[in-house]
C-alpha cells in the first residue's frame, strides 16, 4: 500500500481511500459495516471517507471503537449551509464516529462560486472555523461533487480550503460544467498549490460493466495529481480488487521514482 502526505495538510493517508457511501445500503447492520472497514484496515487502507448524508458515520464509529483512533484518517462532510445546523452536524459526526476529532471536514457538493460564497454557506464555514479552533476539526475542505468549471476556480483560490474532493474518471462521465481535459487542469493547479486532492466517481458510481472496472480504477491510480482515489467498497471482493490495484500502482510508482 502506498502512503503519502495529503497535500500540505500534515496528514498521512493511504492512497486508496475507502468510500463508505453505500455501506448502509449493502450491510444489514452497523456491525457488518464496521467489519468491512476493519477488513480494509487490515489490508492497509487507513483513509476513510463518509458523510452525514450517507448515514454511514455510525458504521465507521463502530470500527473506530475497536482500534486506536490514530491508525486512520477520517474525512466526512455535511451539505447544510446555516451556522447552527453545521455546528450540530459536526457534533453529530463526532458522536457517531466515536471520536474526539474529525481529521477532514468538507462542505459537501459546492456547485458554483455563489454557492461557496453566499451568506448561508458562509454560516457553515464559520461553524467549521469554530470547530477547528476548538480542536474538533483538523482540516477544512470541500466536495465539488460532479461540478467543474468556475466552481473549481473558486475552491482552488479560497485560502481556507485545504482539501478538494472531486469527480474524475477516464471518460469524464458525470462531470457537469466543463470538459475532462479542463477539469484535469484544475486538479493539477490545485495539487501544485498544495491542496489535498481526492477523486471520486472513478468507476462512475458502478455504472460500468464489472469486467471493465480494473481498467477504470487503474486510470485513477495513474493520475499523479490525485493524492487519494476514493472507491466505494461494498463487499470483500471489492476490497481485494482495489487493494490489489493500489499495491500494483505503488510498486510501479516506486520503480519510476527510483529510475528518475
Amino acid at each position: 500500500m502506498e502512503y503519502l502526505n495529503y497535500g500540505k495538510t500534515g496528514l498521512e493517508i493511504s492512497r486508496l481511500c475507502y468510500g463508505a457511501g453505500r455501506l448502509q445500503d449493502t450491510c444489514k447492520t452497523i456491525e457488518a459495516g464496521a467489519k468491512m472497514m476493519l477488513k480494509a484496515l487490515d489490508e492497509g487502507v487507513t483513509f476513510w471517507d463518509t458523510a452525514e448524508g450517507y448515514g454511514t458515520q455510525p458504521h465507521l464509529g463502530e470500527a473506530v471503537r475497536q482500534i486506536n483512533r490514530d491508525e486512520i484518517v477520517i474525512q466526512t462532510k455535511t451539505a447544510v449551509k446555516e451556522h447552527d445546523s453545521a455546528a450540530a452536524s459536526i457534533d453529530k459526526a463526532l458522536k457517531e464516529l466515536q471520536s474526539d476529532y474529525i481529521d477532514v471536514m468538507l462542505l459537501h457538493a459546492i456547485s458554483s462560486p455563489d454557492d461557496l460564497l453566499n451568506r448561508e454557506r458562509e454560516g457553515a464555514f464559520d461553524a467549521f472555523r469554530e470547530a477547528k479552533a476548538a480542536g474538533k476539526v483538523r482540516i477544512i475542505g470541500c466536495s465539488t461533487h460532479v461540478y467543474t468549471g468556475p466552481v473549481m476556480d473558486a475552491v482552488i483560490d479560497h485560502p481556507e480550503i485545504d482539501v478538494i474532493l472531486t469527480t474524475a474518471n477516464k471518460e469524464g462521465r458525470m462531470l457537469e460544467g466543463g470538459t475532462l481535459d479542463k477539469h484535469l487542469e484544475y486538479i493539477e493547479r490545485a495539487y501544485n498549490l498544495g491542496k489535498g486532492i481526492s477523486i471520486m466517481k472513478v468507476v462512475v458510481a458502478g455504472d460500468i460493466p464489472e469486467e471493465d472496472m480494473p481498467d477504470w480504477i487503474e486510470w485513477g491510480f495513474n493520475l499523479d495529481t490525485a493524492h487519494a482515489i476514493n472507491l466505494g467498497m461494498t463487499k470483500e471482493s471489492h476490497i481485494n480488487l482495489d487493494v490489489g490495484i493500489a499495491r500494483a500502482s505503488a510498486r510501479k510508482r516506486l520503480i519510476q521514482s527510483k529510475a528518475a
